[in-house]
This record gives structure tokens, C-alpha cells and sequence, in this order.
């Protein structure tokens, strides 16, 4: 007999029939089933971060969001929210524990990872507040929410997987009350990138440890291609946000504070100034630099980023 306590309720939406086929065979719900007798932060590290970032810690999770909504989004964290591509409902719950949120759905296209596995880490973040997070299996271009329903909606790192991101974003722009908005922790790759660095990008095979690490053999080959992904860069973003019925948009290069002692202690004195004079001065220094093939203007210090393997564009679009 199992002694798994029984899981938290969770809502079934729409999934449309050729992306439900594409998920029973991903990777994701095969390794959610060898997940289910490990503990929250092992369920976090390898459904939520894949891994790549060991060293993360909850509060500097906290940290991040805590920082992004105080210098970018002027504590617009408050109200209902959506997250697109929750897996697990770590973010989710993250974002659930300020006192602002009254609720967050967590939207996740996996129906074993909702079930077997984001109880226990929605209870291991939010205690006996398990009730301001609503698990959903659902596909994200299919929101089982009314009109002007959600105060924000974001993604951390899962609208590269959209096919259709004007479409993924119209669904968006339906469910946000106006003045609501999204935000995105994803790749906004460089302008000056061409459509064939973009799909070079795409052939690029994973390495050996990562695909052990996504529960795959490390013999066979797996691209980004294949495991479902897309490449946007900044200029396809904005035109998908506008496309989509938005009508503003931002973007922010949220870069760790790194390099030797000189360069370390310019970039802390740097966050103490307000963004904008901040951000005259980055994109100054950063002009006629590429990093990682990322979109470097409006470049901000962010100190909670120090445990992330990788820098994050932070993108921002308004419903009026």
C-alpha cells in the first residue's frame, strides 16, 4: 500500500489533442514519475531549474522577485496572477507567499508533475497557505480563466516553447485586467542576430551531463530543437507583444554583479543609483559588446542573480 499522502486538488483545462501526443512522450513526464519519492528542493532543482543551477538557494528566489518588484515593477505584484509553465509551482508559490497575492494559477501542461509532485512543493513553500496557489493542467493558449480575470500573468523560462507566441500572448491579453500586465524571465536574444543564428541555436545538442540530469541516456542526441524550443529576439518579442494587443513594452538585461575587484565594486556602487541613470551608463559600457547572444540594452546589476548560471532578459508588455 503507498503512504504517499493524497495530493492537493488541482483544475483540468483545454489541452488541445497534437500537444497532449507531444507531452505524454517529453522527457518531463517520464522524469516527474522517477521524482515522486524525492524531497521539494531535489523536485525544484531538476523540474524547475533543470539542474543548471545547484547553488540556488529559496531566498535568493525570494530575493529576485522581491527586488524585481520593488526597482521594475513599482509593487504591481499584488491581486490574482497566472503562471505560464509552472511546472511544479515553485515560482508559483514564490510569488503566492507575498501578502499582496491573493492568488496565483499555476499553469502546468503535465498532469503527473500537477499531481504527484507539486503538492509537496507548494506545501513546502507556503505551509498552511497551500490555498493562494491553484494548480491547473491546462495548455497556456487555452486559459480556462474569464475575461479581465488576472491582475499579472509571467513565465519563468517557458514562452520559449511557444510555437505561436502571438497567440500564446493574445490568450494572455484576454484573461489581464486592463492596466494588468506580463512579465517574462526568458531569452531575448540580440537584434543583430540573423534567422540562421537563431536556428543554428536550435541544432545546438545538449551535453552529456544535462541529458542524464533530464532523466534522458547521455548517448543519444538531443537539441534544443527537439525538446520543443523556440528562439525570439527582442525585436520578435515586441512585435508578438504588440501583435497580441499590448501596448507598451520593456525589457531589461538582468545581469550578475561579477569580474575582479575594480569592476566588482563600479557595478555595486552602480545598483545604488536609480535604474534609468543606471541603465545610461550600461548602455554606454555595453554598446558594442555581445553576451551569450542575449539583448544587452537596458542592462541593470541585479545582486539576487549570483546563483544563476545565466543572465535573464526581463521582459514587461502593459494592457491598457
Amino acid at each position: 500500500m503507498s503512504n504517499r499522502k493524497p495530493a492537493l486538488d488541482y483544475i483540468k483545462w483545454h489541452i488541445n489533442d497534437n500537444v497532449k501526443r507531444e507531452t505524454d512522450n517529453h522527457y518531463r513526464t517520464k522524469l516527474a514519475l522517477k521524482l515522486r519519492d524525492k524531497n521539494p528542493w531535489e523536485i525544484i532543482s531538476r523540474l524547475t531549474f533543470d539542474s543548471v543551477a545547484p547553488n540556488l538557494e529559496l531566498g535568493e528566489v525570494r530575493e529576485l522577485f522581491g527586488w524585481v518588484d520593488r526597482k521594475i515593477l513599482n509593487h504591481g505584484l499584488k491581486g490574482v496572477g497566472v503562471e505560464l509553465g509552472s511546472g511544479v509551482g515553485f515560482m508559483s508559490s514564490v510569488i503566492a507567499s507575498l501578502p499582496s497575492v491573493e492568488k496565483v494559477y499555476a499553469v502546468e501542461i503535465v498532469e503527473n508533475i500537477v499531481r504527484d509532485l507539486s503538492p509537496k512543493v507548494i506545501k513546502f513553500v507556503l505551509g498552511n497557505k497551500t490555498e493562494k496557489v491553484t494548480s491547473c493542467v491546462g495548455d497556456f493558449d487555452y486559459l480556462g480563466l474569464a475575461d479581465n480575470q488576472a491582475d499579472f500573468v509571467f513565465d519563468f523560462f517557458s514562452l520559449h516553447h511557444s510555437p505561436d507566441l502571438v497567440k500564446t500572448l493574445s490568450e494572455v491579453f484576454r484573461v489581464l485586467k486592463p492596466g494588468g500586465f506580463i512579465f517574462c524571465f526568458d531569452k531575448a536574444r540580440s537584434d543583430r542576430m540573423s534567422k540562421e543564428d537563431l536556428e543554428k541555436l536550435l541544432d545546438k545538442e545538449y551535453d552529456p551531463q544535462t541529458k542524464i540530469l533530464m532523466g534522458l541516456p547521455s548517448r543519444i542526441s538531443h537539441t534544443r530543437r527537439q525538446n520543443g524550443e523556440r528562439e525570439y529576439r527582442w525585436l520578435d518579442w515586441q512585435q508578438a507583444f504588440s501583435k497580441a494587443g499590448f501596448s507598451s513594452t520593456k525589457h531589461f538585461h538582468l545581469a550578475r554583479i561579477a569580474g575582479g575587484w575594480l569592476a566588482h565594486l563600479l557595478k555595486i556602487c552602480l545598483t545604488l543609483l536609480p535604474n534609468k541613470w543606471q541603465i545610461i551608463f550600461t548602455n554606454r559600457w555595453y554598446r558594442n559588446k555581445n553576451y551569450n547572444d542575449l539583448e544587452l540594452s537596458d542592462l541593470l546589476f541585479c545582486p539576487p542573480v549570483k546563483n544563476f548560471p545565466k543572465e535573464i532578459s526581463l521582459m514587461i508588455a502593459y494592457k491598457k
